[in-house]
């Protein structure tokens, strides 16, 4: 069914009358304001393709769901025959009104229903068009009935490739209706795979010179333009969700209000204002603008009764009493089950089912956290009678996906054993060891987390094996669509590929086709000569090329029978039929054929044989396109060395990878010219393969610098370096320079000293070459410069450099050398990612200060830490200050049993400590250790924790009562309130105060900037503290009313908790102080997630990171206390940083931070506040001075351990990053 333009086939449709519609319209009494030419269906372009009875009925229903009044819906559609209930018009609109309803199951069906009756009929459903509406509304419809997401995927790429190039004066309704549900895809994908990319599909609608966040709003404008108001409210409802504030969204909703008070075509101007003006009204609430808001929802209401409906029939205002309900800001858990109980005792909410179900969902959270505060057996009940009516009416709707997050339980999965949205899953599962883990059931531990890896895999399955990039560089692939032709004869859509990156490439990409005749899902698409999907395109053209080499002659059945793997001998066996094995195989299984398993990979003879055989047939027999047979025989030997990355036989690898660098010189010179870039690797492999080998004939090869053997392989390596210097690949180099320092490795642990001083020199150099990498990175900012960073010092061998070195410091003799040396070895390792960051981004703000007109300045690769740098933190703090590193030195292929642990004590000296615990105990505890509420409340979660005193006992010998410790601890150890631990059978914390950062870098940043800050304010400067938050109890808002009292500032609570006032905050540069106290969500597998519970959305990680690029004059030295539950909960990452909320305020400008390493009662956050902030209110009653927040910190938590003693109550209050606070005094004055 094609489609035409809009604007014509509004003229074919004006015979259509509101008035031919079977309504009765004698009882309603505000119908005055109606067009009598309004149309409510939302592909009017379709209705030349009805007849007009069937027309009206559609008309009647779409108008009816518009005023939820469903039964006239359904009984619109009851009376139309079947044949014309299956075209896709209606089938569509029918789907409209059950989605409307959240009958999810009925949604799906009547259009699995209509495309069924579609293929029976013959119809060309494969045509972009109509029929691609109904297949991207079945596949959203799915995410929710079966939890998958595979025809999504599939659909969001039909949808891209087919709008890619349609400008936004020239979209449909057809396909503005394919565009929501695309946008609400990829809003769904973040539950598939965290590796989905948004922006990658967000290139659609396709606005010249915009970016994504343009796009949809460029498109509303032009359709706004036209005069369809109609396709305009449903561009609206999907833009809002991607634009990026409040006043963008109320700007998009006021610009459409116009144009329906502006109205230039015949539109049904109450159902399209209506909508905007309630969209208005949430986007006011969530901006705390809660009078604008009230006036904009009358308005809406006063349009909603304009509908040409009977008045008891019109239940619009529904939806809007719902919005206020979500939108009211109730005192306690107690307050809100009481209103939505009661609210769910209006008949017309029950009979609405998706109203229900956010009813339902309201008062099942309301009587959850009753039974939290109060876990009474009546309170007990009370929940589990409204949870099983929750479940029963999604089960009955068919919300899968919100019924697993109400109901995570194996009967679940036996119920829907397909659920494939990964991600809830994993969570699931994780929930369920956990229970596990506590009950000691190590079987069934092992059990969920194999099943949790399996998921895993499965996940990352899901994009790779179809990818949404291509597996040929640089292709563009597009869809040819051409029509069945009239005598029947299936026709083929062709795949045809332009700018090609090498003329070469056309011909490796064979044409392809895709049959028209079936769903599109099904087809074997193949790039070149691919056999399905997911193959290796290489290993597809093998396998072809053999079979046609069979048939015509090409080469022998001998020869074939040794590369099938049939014979070693050349002789064929007579009951072998070496074609029937052929047309078997396909490409993964042609590669076990050759290369056997990891485990067990191809003998060395049986592989010369085979490659003798390729290598005469691709070189000089066969008669394809040169440069692809060179190519492809290359690829044959690459996959043979990647197959035998298991094998303990370096001889192997050795001799795979010397086949290599000896074929390329005998290539052609473009395939020469391919392969170029990846020698310096290949080479390198030999040489770490050929030192092994020399190794194992005499082990002096290895250290002794004057051996022809160890000679040899450095000047193998100097090629490598020499040739990747010459390409400028500066990966290449890096990775040569540090094999080079590793091939002195031995003789630098025996303190050779000429391999001591090369290993150094070589060492040093593969890290700067690493770091040289950064220097494009001075265009980015924010989260985006964060993420390249991570990804970046995730690389294998520069995460190695740092532990190699350590390896070597051990052998120091001198005790005091080796301790300043493994020192300063921690330092360079823990600080290779924020660390080195912040310090970079801090040397070049102070250069655009000296230079104001340079936008952007070069990185400069700043030295690593001294202990000389941390005295100037000693002495402002006091003096009586020790710093203590843990580290963990493995690397690999050598586990390195303790970990290090190293002191700068109060006099300055630097000390290594020796530690009774090895990592592997050291994780054993870590792993048992439970952060459920349930088990720190527990006296044993202090007994299990005790396991790990050995880390922190040294410290007694060494440290005195009452100096300031600060922690930078490694990997999970950053999990652990270390400060809890025992000295001389009391608590760390009760012995001295104690703060925690990721690394001393960190800490040396955030003290210059709080003192950079503290010299521009000076001394006698005001004071300005700002308040955010929406505590989860009443003592809660009292506490933050009483600490705004005290800090002469107001409390900005419920509806003035908005992302924009944070934002305005947090870029104020005089703020000194922020104060947090509400809701946080923390989510390991996505991190992006872990935010600020806001009135109006979640402030997240990427929010905060990206404050640098919304201030226009960086803001710096100020604290942040986020009393949210597991505020201070984050990842380590291979690199040793720290991810999560404190260290990216710190990375945004904060100098310091208090926040809670797992959730809390919120009782104990009102506790911490009023000891915490005691010194504060004195000093800003007089002339003002200096907090201790370390000691303010310890006072806040002796404080509570002395009235609720268990771990949970105490255990999770921590401070980050410089300690040291000046507070203003008399200069003061109320913000």
């Amino acid at each position: 069914m094609a489609n035409f333009d809009a604007s014509e086939l509004l003229k074919s449709t004006q015979s259509l009358r509101l008035s031919d519609l079977p309504l009765s319209t004698s009882n309603s009494t505000n119908n005055t304001h109606t067009d009598s030419s309004d149309l409510y269906g939302s592909l009017i372009s379709q209705y030349t393709f009805l007849p007009t009875s069937v027309v009206t009925q559609v008309e009647r229903a779409s108008l009816y769901c518009r005023v939820r009044e469903f039964a006239e819906c359904h009984a619109a559609f009851d009376s139309l025959e079947d044949n014309f209930r299956h075209q896709p018009i209606v089938a569509y609109e029918e789907f409209l009104v059950y989605w409307a309803q959240w009958r999810l199951a009925d949604s799906a069906k009547v259009l699995e229903d209509a495309l069924d009756w579609a293929q029976r009929s013959h119809e060309n459903t494969q045509i972009c068009g109509i029929y691609t509406l109904l297949r991207i509304a079945l596949a959203k419809a799915e995410v929710f009935t079966k939890g998958d997401f595979t025809r999504g995927r599939d659909c969001m790429r039909e949808v891209k490739s087919w709008l890619q190039d349609v400008t936004v004066d020239r979209y449909t309704d057809v396909q503005i209706a394919c565009l929501t549900h695309y946008y609400f895809l990829v809003l769904a994908a973040h539950q598939v795979t965290d590796n989905f990319d948004p922006e990658s599909f967000r290139i659609i609608p396709f606005v010249a010179g915009a970016g994504p966040e343009l796009n949809l709003t460029k498109l509303r404008h032009a359709v706004q333009n036209q005069g369809r108001l109609r396709d305009a409210r449903l561009i609206l409802s999907t833009e809002v969700g991607f634009l990026p504030s409040e006043d963008a969204k109320e700007a998009a909703c006021r610009s459409l209000i116009k144009a329906c008070r502006n109205k230039t075509a015949e539109e049904p101007v109450w159902a399209v204002e209506s909508t905007a003006r309630s969209m208005l009204a949430q986007s006011l609430r969530r901006a705390g603008d809660i009078t604008a808001a009230e006036k904009e929802t009358r308005v809406a209401l006063d349009l909603l009764n304009q509908a040409p409906v009977p008045a008891e029939q019109n239940k619009a205002h529904l939806m809007v009493r719902l919005d206020q309900m979500k939108a009211t800001k109730f005192s306690d858990s107690k307050e809100a089950f009481m209103a939505w109980t009661e609210f769910n005792e209006d008949g017309l909410v029950k009979a609405d089912s998706s109203i229900a179900s956010w009813t339902l969902e309201k008062i099942c959270e309301a009587a959850l956290e009753i039974l939290q505060v109060n876990p009474s057996l009546d309170n007990k009940a009370v929940f589990w009678n409204w949870q099983h009516q929750y479940e029963s009416l999604l089960q009955r709707m068919g919300d899968v996906y919100f019924l697993y997050m109400a109901k995570i339980f194996s009967d679940f999965h036996a119920q829907y054993p397909d659920f494939g949205l990964w991600t809830l899953i994993i969570a699931g599962k994780r929930i369920q060891a956990l229970i596990h883990i506590r009950l000691g059931q190590q079987d069934q531990v092992i059990k969920i987390f194999s099943e949790i890896s399996e998921t895993i895999r499965r996940q990352e399955a899901f994009w790779t094996e179809q990818s949404i990039e291509d597996p040929i560089p640089r292709t563009i692939k597009k869809l040819d669509p051409v029509a069945n032709s009239s005598d029947g004869v299936k026709q083929e859509t062709s795949l045809y590929t332009d700018n090609m990156r090498k003329q070469w490439w056309s011909d490796w990409v064979d044409t392809s086709y895709i049959s028209s005749s079936r769903d599109l899902k099904d087809y074997p698409v193949a790039f070149g000569p691919q056999l399905a999907k997911g193959d290796d395109p290489y290993f597809s053209t093998l396998l072809q090329w053999l079979r046609n080499a069979l048939n015509q002659g090409e080469l022998p059945l001998t020869e074939m029978d040794v590369i099938i793997g049939c014979s070693n001998s050349g002789q064929v066996a007579h009951d072998v039929d070496i074609n029937a094995i052929l047309q078997k195989l396909t490409p993964s299984t042609l590669k076990l054929h050759l290369y056997g398993t990891d485990t067990d990979p191809t003998a060395p003879l049986r592989w010369d044989n085979i490659f003798s055989i390729f290598e005469d047939w691709l070189l000089h027999r066969a008669e394809y396109n040169e440069t692809k047979r060179h190519v492809l025989l290359a690829s044959v030997q690459v996959e043979r060395l990647d197959s035998l990355v298991s094998t303990p036989n370096p001889s192997i690898i050795l001799q795979a990878a010397e086949r290599i660098l000896n074929l390329v010189p005998r290539l052609c010179d473009e395939a020469q010219q391919f392969l170029g870039t990846r020698t310096v690797n290949w080479r390198n492999v030999v040489c770490n393969a050929k030192r092994l080998v020399l190794a194992q004939q005499d082990p002096q090869n290895l250290w002794n610098e004057q051996s022809s053997g160890f000679n040899e392989v450095l000047d193998m390596y100097k090629i490598s370096l020499q040739e990747s210097r010459a390409r400028g690949n500066l990966t290449d180099e890096a990775a040569t320079l540090f094999f080079i320092a590793q091939h002195y490795h031995p003789g630098a642990l025996l303190l050779r000293r000429a391999a001591f001083d090369a290993f150094a020199e070589y060492l040093d150099a593969s890290n700067t070459v690493y770091n040289k990498t950064r220097e494009s990175w001075k265009v980015l900012k924010g989260s985006s410069k964060v993420e390249k960073l991570l990804s970046a010092v995730q690389e294998l061998l520069r995460l190695t450099i740092a532990p190699l070195l350590a390896s070597v410091m051990f052998q120091l003799p001198d005790e005091d050398i080796r301790a300043i040396t493994l020192w300063g070895t921690v330092q360079v390792a823990k600080s290779n990612g924020l660390g080195w960051l912040m310090r970079t981004n801090t040397s070049a703000r102070s250069k655009r200060v000296e230079n104001p007109n340079r936008l952007d300045v070069d990185y400069e690769e700043l030295p690593t830490l001294t202990h000389e740098e941390l005295k100037p933190i000693s002495d402002d703090a006091g003096g009586n200050v020790c710093y203590v590193d843990w580290y963990n030195a493995s690397y690999p292929g050598k586990e390195v049993p303790s970990p290090i642990v190293v002191c700068i004590t109060a006099s300055g000296k630097v000390k290594a400590l020796n530690v009774s615990m090895t990592w592997n105990e050291i994780n054993a505890v870590i792993d048992g250790f439970s952060f459920e509420e349930s088990d720190l409340r527990q006296d044993y979660a202090l007994q299990w924790l005790h396991k790990l005193s050995p880390l922190v006992e040294p410290l007694a010998a060494i440290t005195e009562p009452g100096q300031t410790l600060v922690f930078s601890p490694t990997g999970s150890l950053h999990r652990l309130p270390l400060h809890a631990q025992e000295v001389g059978g009391e608590p760390l914390i009760k012995r001295n105060p104690i703060v925690y950062c990721s690394s001393l870098t960190v800490l040396n940043v955030v003290y210059q900037n709080r003192k950079t800050a503290e010299q521009k304010r000076g001394p006698t400067s005001d004071y300005h503290a700002v308040l955010f938050g929406d505590p989860p109890s009443q003592p809660g808002r009292k506490a933050l009313q009483s600490l705004a009292t005290k800090l002469h500032t107001k409390a900005l609570i419920g509806d003035a908790s908005t992302s924009s006032n944070l934002t305005a905050a947090l870029t104020d540069p005089d703020l000194n102080l922020l104060h947090y106290h509400g809701h946080v969500t923390f989510q390991e597998g996505d991190l992006k997630d872990h935010g600020l519970e806001l009135d109006d959305r979640r402030y997240s990680l990427r929010d905060v990171f990206d404050l640098e690029i919304v201030s226009k004059q960086q803001n710096e030295g100020y604290h942040v206390t986020l009393l949210g539950c597991g505020s201070g909960m984050s990842k380590t990452t291979m690199s040793n940083d720290v991810l999560g909320l404190v260290s990216a305020f710190l990375y945004s400008g904060a100098s310091s931070t208090v926040s809670a390493l797992w959730p809390f009662d919120d009782k104990d956050a009102v506790g911490y506040t009023r000891v915490f902030y005691e010194d504060f209110e004195g000093l800003l009653k007089g002339e003002g001075g200096v907090v201790d927040l370390a000691k303010a910190n310890q006072k806040a938590v002796l404080a509570i351990r002395e009235k609720r003693p268990a771990l949970y109550h105490w255990g999770g209050f921590v401070v980050n990053g410089w300690w040291m606070l000046r507070v203003g005094g008399k200069g003061m004055e109320d913000h």
